[in-house]
C-alpha cells in the first residue's frame, strides 16, 4: 500500500514539475521566438539559443556564432507581413534538459495572395542559469521522403505564442 502511494505521489510530482517547465519553456522559448522571428529581430531570435547552438537542415549544420550570425544578416531590414504557429507532438523534461517534436505553419501575407509553409522541428533545449535555450534545433518538409503539406496537418491544434 505504501508503495502505492510513493508511486502515485510520485507521478502526480512528475507531471506537475513537467506541466510546469513547459510552462516556462513556452514562455522562455516560444513566446520570444515567435515575437522576434515574425518582427525579423535577429539579436532577439538568437537570445533563445545558446552560444553553442546547433542548427540542422538537411544537408547543412550551422553551429553556434555561425548560425547566430546569419540570423542576424538574414533578418536585418527584412520586412514581411508573416505569423509563425506551432503543434506538438512530444513535449519532454527531465531537470534541466527538455526535447520537444511538433510541427511550425508559417503563413506568409507580403504578397498579394497568402503563401503557407510546413515543417516538423525536433529542438533539444537546456536550462542555462535558470533560463530555458534551443541548444539544437533540426527541422525539415518531409517525412519519409513525403512532403508535408497543410492538408496533412489540418486536423492539428496550432498555437500562435505571442
Amino acid at each position: 500500500m505504501k508503495i502505492s502511494i510513493f508511486t502515485l505521489l510520485l507521478s502526480i510530482s512528475l507531471s506537475v514539475f513537467a506541466q510546469s517547465a513547459q510552462e516556462e519553456i513556452d514562455q522562455q522559448i516560444w513566446v520570444p521566438f515567435t515575437r522576434a522571428w515574425e518582427a525579423n529581430d535577429g539579436e532577439a531570435y538568437n537570445a533563445v539559443h545558446t552560444d553553442d547552438v546547433w542548427r540542422i537542415n538537411p544537408g547543412r549544420l550551422l553551429l553556434g556564432d555561425q548560425y547566430k550570425k546569419r540570423n542576424t544578416e538574414r533578418m536585418t531590414g527584412q520586412k514581411r507581413d508573416r505569423i509563425i504557429e506551432f503543434t506538438f507532438e512530444t513535449r519532454t523534461a527531465n531537470g534541466d534538459n527538455a526535447y520537444e517534436v511538433g510541427y511550425y505553419r508559417i503563413t506568409d501575407r507580403s504578397e498579394d495572395q497568402p503563401r503557407y509553409f510546413v515543417g516538423r522541428f525536433h529542438v533539444a533545449i537546456k536550462k542555462i542559469d535558470g533560463v530555458w535555450k534551443i541548444a539544437q534545433d533540426w527541422d525539415t518538409d518531409e517525412i519519409n521522403g513525403e512532403k508535408i503539406n497543410a492538408e496533412s496537418l489540418e486536423k492539428r491544434d496550432f498555437i500562435h505564442f505571442q
